[in-house]
């Protein structure tokens, strides 16, 4: 069940993000649908579950943009781990604390990937100015507000969100 619920996460992500590419297009660089899937599936599942999430997200968002594949890949297999590690060792209750974890993941995803572009020799691998303080507000707004449906949508049943201490 996990395994369909994260395919269609991933599709969903794929789905609204290329629409909203389409027909939205300033919004473009405020949102990272498929960061906010891993991490959100890496804090409930863990770090094997955001392990693979991010693999298969990021790939699938390398295939798709029609970049160099593999580079979103190693960055979401990053952010889906720590987000599996932060998810199973810090209490993330309040709003601010996730809103805090959205930054701090799409912060991380945005090193990784400016890492990985400058051992290639990229010159430009990532906007400069004020993009990645929108980037961050975008993911951040857009993940709290996932994780507050997930928490009290009817479906959660089939979700199942770990107390602390498990």
């Amino acid at each position: 069940m996990k395994v369909l619920i994260a395919g269609l996460g991933i599709l969903a992500a794929l789905c609204i993000q290329t629409v909203l590419s389409r027909y939205v297009s300033f919004l473009h660089g405020y949102y990272d649908l498929f960061l906010i899937v891993t991490a959100v599936f890496g804090w409930l599942w863990g770090r094997t579950a955001g392990l693979a999430v991010g693999t298969i997200a990021g790939l699938v968002q390398d295939t798709f943009s029609g970049g160099l594949l593999g580079f979103s890949g190693i960055a979401k297999t990053t952010v889906g781990y720590c987000a599996g590690l932060a998810g199973r060792h810090l209490i993330l209750n309040g709003v601010g604390a996730r809103v805090l974890f959205f930054v701090i993941i799409t912060l991380m995803d945005l090193v990784v990937l400016i890492g990985i572009g400058i051992l290639m020799g990229f010159d430009h691998v990532y906007g400069a100015g004020l993009a990645p303080l929108y980037l961050c507000m975008g993911n951040a707004l857009i993940g709290t507000i996932s994780l507050k449906l997930i928490e009290t949508n009817p479906v959660k049943r089939f979700i199942v969100i770990p107390t602390q201490g498990q």
